[in-house]
């Protein structure tokens, strides 16, 4: 596949170790964020169902899930 000017980008970026260091760190926190909404709606809980369980908001159940 050929490489965009974004694919450019990025590999120029990823050389700085600061970067390389948060766009892994955002990839994790998308990982656990899919993990958690996959296992919320396996369990059939709604937002909010799961945010009354663990005592806090629906927009706190949103925002986890949405990094």
């Amino acid at each position: 596949m050929k490489k965009t000017n974004f694919d450019y980008y990025l590999e120029e970026q990823m050389r700085d170790p600061a970067f390389a260091r948060r766009f892994k760190q955002a990839g994790e926190a998308w990982d656990v964020a899919l993990q958690i909404t996959a296992l919320r709606q396996q369990a059939g809980l709604s937002q909010k169902e799961l945010a009354r369980r663990l005592k806090t908001s629906q927009q706190q159940i949103s925002r986890i899930e949405s990094p």
